[in-house]
């Protein structure tokens, strides 16, 4: 399999690069504006891994324009137009999107959703997550994950972000989410579940960001290949027979 790596030198990018070795045949960064650079993606690459940002996707569309190679996205704060484009991309070649490459936040979110069956609209649902201190989203794409697991689960649908100031009791359907950012933290995030006399609290630390690394590679094994289409989590898991 031969790998290009989009977004080559951010710290995500360079782990990649370094784990992948001699599979990288082709890296890419963002073009600086005012230059008009077309470099057309190599041929014989397999699949086009990107850690980036949205706001260098317009240079990730020119990349792929015109080709049918596979893409593995880790990237986060994604809007409407990611979105667009992710959708479009999805028509010409198999797209791996995913806001966390870690097979351990797979397992969370899926107990995340099978306690908001059970608990939903008897619990309240706070989430809390930690990244170093040159984290530019926030909060994290895993915790936005995590509230839309819980509403599709059952729980409340009005998001608040962070507390202070007299804001009042905390109001029936409510899911908080507070971010912390220092350090050098490779990814922490709490799900506190919060009832009448009694709470549940589930968790996920990463240790390092090779973890990410790790599962961008199997997901690009994985949809090398594959036909044109969305694939996620939920499909890479359940073809490693650890899933549903």
């Amino acid at each position: 399999m031969k790998l290009c790596v989009f977004g080559s030198s951010g710290r995500m990018g360079r782990l990649v690069r370094e784990e992948a070795g001699d599979s990288v045949i082709a890296c890419y960064d963002v073009i600086p504006p005012g230059i008009k650079v077309d470099v057309p993606l190599p041929e014989e690459v397999d699949v086009v891994i990107d850690f980036s940002l949205p706001s260098a996707w317009k240079d990730l569309d020119r990349l792929l324009s015109g080709s049918s190679t596979a893409l593995v996205t880790g990237t986060t704060g994604l809007g409407d137009r990611e979105m667009e484009m992710l959708a479009r991309w999805a028509k010409a070649r198999a797209v791996f999107a995913s806001s966390n490459m870690s097979v351990g936040i797979y397992v969370l979110g899926k107990l995340l959703s099978y306690a908001g069956e059970m608990l939903a609209g008897e619990f309240d649902l706070e989430i809390v997550e930690c990244h170093h201190s040159g984290k530019i989203d926030s909060p994290s794409g895993t915790a936005l994950t995590f509230a839309e697991i819980w509403e599709n689960s059952g729980g409340g649908s009005r998001r608040v972000f962070g507390r202070s100031g007299a804001a009042g009791p905390r109001i029936p359907g409510e899911t908080g989410i507070h971010s912390l950012r220092g350090g050098d933290v490779a990814g922490d995030h709490q799900l506190h579940l919060l009832g009448k006399g009694e709470r549940l609290t589930l968790s996920h630390s990463a240790t390092g960001r090779r973890t990410f690394v790790t599962g961008a590679l199997k997901a690009a094994e994985f949809i090398n290949g594959k036909a044109p289409g969305i694939y996620t989590m939920d499909d890479l898991v359940r073809r490693n027979g650890t899933g549903e």
